[in-house]
């Protein structure tokens, strides 16, 4: 009976050692992945999947890991179906944040346009992750090895998918190359789309035909907004597109003279 005894509590011990174990080595984990991220400035929101920061001392492009948002200002294809929503929650998102922190995969950490490629995370939990959430990019890029969060990133969107949220509003928009618009006809939402998201989608075509504010960052550095009509206003490239002075004060723009 003694013996029993002494040997349920050594095996007792056991296990309590090996889950004090176990938790210590998932908190250095975490913490290492933590330390592994780095953090930066925010200088503008190119749109739904890129952004400037301010990183090593300089300003650089990041191009957001395994996602694909929809085209805002592409020469061939234009501007297309929920790529300004994508734009506009990817600005709420990081303008909101207190911490804004990106983190490489184990390959290259730089593409050929030299651009940074990176997971970015705003208050420390991940932006590609809550745009992805909500229908506004899709699961796309996939290459290895910088596939670290593709198999978490593609469980989120087909529950996006199965809820018909954004992008996933379209039979056939969505493809493994990008986005088609050409199914998607103006005003005509497919079978299951809702009520409410059908309204949605009729606020925000009324607000993008009011989007025509230009935001432009000089040589200097400085960031401006440029007023339709105003002097050399369609001279001016647009990096970003605001819909009223109050976004573009937001996000760090003044009136340009």
């Amino acid at each position: 009976m003694v013996m029993t005894m002494k040997k349920w509590g050594l095996l007792l011990i056991g296990c309590l050692v090996f889950i004090l174990q176990a938790c210590t080595e998932a908190t250095v984990t975490k913490k290492e992945e933590s330390e592994k991220r780095i953090d930066v400035e925010v200088v503008s929101i190119m749109d739904g999947d890129t952004i400037k920061v301010k990183y090593d001392g300089e300003t650089k492009k990041v191009r957001y890991l395994l996602v694909d948002a929809p085209e805002m200002y592409h020469k061939q294809l234009g501007e297309q179906p929920f790529g300004r929503e994508a734009q506009a929650r990817n600005r709420e998102i990081l303008n909101n944040a207190k911490q804004v922190s990106i983190q490489f995969d184990v390959g290259e950490h730089e593409d050929k346009y030299g651009r940074l490629l990176a997971y970015t995370y705003a208050d420390g939990k991940s932006v590609q992750e809550q745009l992805i959430r909500e229908g506004l990019v899709r699961v796309g890029y996939i290459y290895e090895p910088n596939t670290t969060n593709v198999k978490a990133f593609e469980k989120i969107q087909n529950e996006a998918k199965a809820s018909r949220k954004g992008i996933w509003q379209y039979d056939g928009y969505v493809t493994n190359r990008g986005f088609d618009k050409s199914v998607v006809r103006s005003g005509v939402p497919t079978e299951g789309q809702s009520k409410n998201s059908n309204k949605s989608d009729s606020s925000n075509k009324t607000n993008n035909r009011s989007c025509s504010i230009k935001g432009n960052i000089n040589s200097k550095g400085n960031k401006l907004y440029h007023m339709p009509g105003s002097n050399n206003y369609d001279a001016v490239k647009e990096e970003e597109m605001f819909c009223t002075e109050k976004e573009a004060e937001q996000a760090g723009f003044k009136k340009a003279s």
